[in-house]
């Protein structure tokens, strides 16, 4: 094993357990005690991992046990810039939340880019002040993101276009920081807290306000030329539609079976005098949300039911392009649309009817998908973190 991949592996186990000894990442990695002792040393040296304490003897000295060592990095404020809310959270590289909070936002407030900049930078203002252990700031967000530099290249709900994010927070507050995609910041949280630790080879999908992809190949996070890969809210999936995207094209997967196109899409057709279940919702609240639309699922409201099938069937020749083109191991599912059984399965059976026997891959619905704005500022900082060593 070259000596790179060796220090990457050593340093997975050490991350993956609950505390390990040298004799057992030997064995594990197969590697000869005196070269996992030098890899452990250099790690030790570098304040990266700390020994806690003896463990269980199997004849001789007790062993001492390996672990991340938490009190050397830090703790991390967590920024994640949805199009709705802002999600601010405290806590550890371990993803251990120790506090959570959601800030609202008002329209008026995502019509000019200087208005979230302070508010963001009020925030954090705030958060360093009430906890000074705080020495990394990872912020999330929607959009187009350059994450080696830190540039936010395109955010169509915050209309902003190449704005230096890490530079400019950097420079203000004296903290270390990162900055990335919401997507990709999923994948991480998935890789890194979830059910992909041993995939090398996984796509995530999210449905929601708007639609996102993150491809995590041959164990790397993939980013493309330019950084802007994984856009695949932007592939063409119905080329006759009238909708037209913020991208400038039509038919994009985006304005067929988002959050937002699905319930425009309803709420058209019932305006127009079609019969829905959902009529009187629409006239109490004046509006309908996504909880509305899958409660009229499970009740069988047909206008609901055509619109999700199509929007379904669509999604799923998505994915047949994906499974086509990357061969994942898994695709990861986020978004309320997944939280209808009838609809998953509704995917699941569509896919199979375009796909290969062949073609080995598994579909799951994220365990983050309530949680995943709280801990993906975790993953993304924990990434950054090691990936640097």
């Amino acid at each position: 094993m070259k000596t790179a991949s060796a220090k990457i592996k050593t340093l997975e186990f050490i991350k993956n357990s609950n505390g390990i000894s040298r004799i057992e990442l030997a064995k594990e990695l197969d590697i000869t005690p005196a070269g996992i002792g030098k890899i452990v040393n250099g790690f030790l040296k570098k304040g990266i991992i700390k020994e806690y304490g003896e463990g269980i003897s199997t004849g001789g000295r007790k062993p001492l046990i390996l672990r991340i060592n938490e009190e050397n990095i830090g703790m991390i404020l967590g920024i994640s810039l949805a199009p709705r809310f802002i999600q601010v959270s405290i806590g550890d590289i371990n993803g251990k939340v120790l506090k959570t909070v959601k800030y609202s936002l008002e329209k008026k407030l995502l019509m000019k880019e200087n208005n979230i900049l302070k508010t963001v930078e009020t925030i954090i203002k705030k958060e360093l002040n009430r906890n000074k252990e705080i020495s990394i700031i990872s912020i999330i967000m929607n959009g187009m993101v350059e994450s080696e530099t830190g540039i936010s290249i395109f955010s169509p709900h915050y209309n902003w276009k190449n704005i230096k994010l890490k530079e400019l927070i950097e420079k203000k507050f004296n903290k270390r920081v990162f900055i990335e995609n919401d997507v990709r910041g999923m994948a991480l949280t998935e890789k890194i807290f979830g059910s992909c630790k041993d995939k090398h080879n996984f796509v995530v999908l999210s449905i929601g306000d708007g639609v996102g992809g993150s491809i995590f190949l041959n164990n790397s996070l993939y980013k493309g030329y330019g950084s802007i890969s994984g856009e695949l809210g932007h592939m063409v999936v119905k080329r006759n539609s009238s909708e037209k995207c913020s991208c400038g094209k039509r038919g994009c997967l985006e304005t067929e079976v988002s959050n937002v196109a699905v319930i425009k899409k309803i709420i058209s057709q019932i305006k127009l005098n079609n019969y829905s279940s959902l009529k009187n919702i629409l006239n109490e609240k004046g509006t309908l949300n996504m909880e509305d639309i899958i409660k009229a699922v499970k009740e069988k409201d047909m206008l609901t039911l055509n619109i999700m099938n199509e929007a379904i069937y669509l999604t799923a020749h998505a994915i047949d392009g994906i499974i086509s083109v990357i061969n994942p191991e898994k695709i990861v599912l986020f978004g309320a649309i997944f939280k209808s059984s009838f609809l998953l399965k509704t995917l699941v059976n569509e896919i199979k009817k375009v796909t290969l026997d062949e073609q080995n891959y598994e579909i799951k619905v994220s365990e983050f998908s309530d949680n995943i704005y709280e801990l993906s500022p975790f993953a993304v900082a924990n990434y950054n973190i090691f990936k640097e060593i």
